[in-house]
């Protein structure tokens, strides 16, 4: 029985369709993008193969109920074994994608693909911070106008006047007369892996970009370990990632959230530059960490120079 890995690259929609409707409209695609690789038992690419997949989006818990549910009847693979897909673009089966209420609970994604007369479900995964853009596109859509409020005493000019300060060091935010706020800790690194790195063949190796201090680099609050090639976010939030590497021919770039990986991108036949950005919601126990496999039957080496930023957005 043929089985497929799937990898899922599910990329805020506004980066990936900006190129398309830049300028054009202000509206949001309805959609989210999915890449995926079929294998065999062996491990070999299914190129060419006429495949189905079925799309579940499930609300609370990955055994709760599924809100909308779709399919797309005529997918082909590529001659590498690769196929792409826009959630919400498929025939609905059950509700409508632009009813998702992606606001009221954790949302997660079954993926089921038919090679021959029966569905084989390929596993389900939470949707992390990327598909709620989504929803925050909502806060465009002006709300009802309220009521006027009652009019407030006339202030005294020669007492009204404050001063807002700022601290860079302290992060402490101060108005005068009034309260100090300290603000959270910055969280910013830009480091580079400065030596080459030996690929095995079919091996995922991690890659431990060891230079942050050399400029332009910068470890600002030292969440990046250059020693274990290691992220550790301080606290809960969104947090963004750049990833740029020299990569040989049939190479892979994977973002780890401790187990769980995120395939960013594939070299396939052309060897070069290639970068990637990648949107996480994490917690302050997650461990962020970058990956590098190829597939050219020997070892090949990573070139150094790459580089791998990120920070939190809120």
């Amino acid at each position: 029985m043929k089985r497929m890995y799937h990898s899922v690259l599910m990329i805020l929609v506004v980066a990936v369709a900006a190129t398309q409707h830049a300028g054009a409209q202000a509206v949001l695609p309805g959609g989210i993008n999915y890449q995926a690789v079929a294998r065999d038992n062996n491990g070999d690419e299914l190129v060419n193969t006429d495949i189905e997949v079925r799309f579940s989006i499930i609300t609370g818990s990955p055994t709760g109920p599924v809100v909308y549910q779709e399919v797309f009847t005529e997918v082909t693979t590529s001659r590498y074994g690769v196929f792409s897909l826009m959630i919400g673009k498929g025939d609905p089966v059950l509700g409508t994608f632009a009813g998702i209420d992606w606001s009221t609970a954790n949302h997660y994604l079954r993926v089921e693909v038919k090679f021959e007369n029966n569905f084989i479900d390929m596993g389900t995964m939470q949707f992390m911070a990327v598909p709620y853009a989504l929803y925050a596109a909502k806060s465009l859509e002006p709300g009802p106008i309220g009521p006027p409020g009652p009019q407030g005493d006339p202030g005294d000019p020669a007492s009204d006047d404050q001063t807002l300060t700022y601290d860079r060091n302290s992060r402490d935010l101060s108005i005068s007369g009034g309260n100090t706020v300290k603000l959270d800790t910055e969280v910013a690194f830009r480091t580079i892996n400065s030596t080459d790195i030996n690929l095995p063949n079919e091996q995922k190796v991690k890659v431990i970009f060891d230079d942050a201090t050399t400029t332009p680099n910068f470890n600002i609050g030292g969440h990046y370990s250059t020693s274990l090639g290691e992220f550790k976010p301080p606290t809960d939030g969104i947090y963004s990632f750049n990833i740029s590497l020299r990569l040989p021919t049939n190479a892979s770039i994977i973002v780890k959230v401790d187990e769980r990986e995120e395939a960013l991108l594939n070299s396939f036949n052309s060897p070069g530059r290639y970068n990637g950005s990648i949107t996480l919601r994490l917690s302050s126990s997650n461990t962020v960490t970058v990956w590098v496999v190829q597939g050219n039957g020997y070892t090949i080496p990573l070139a150094a120079g790459g580089y791998f930023s990120g920070f939190r957005v809120y």
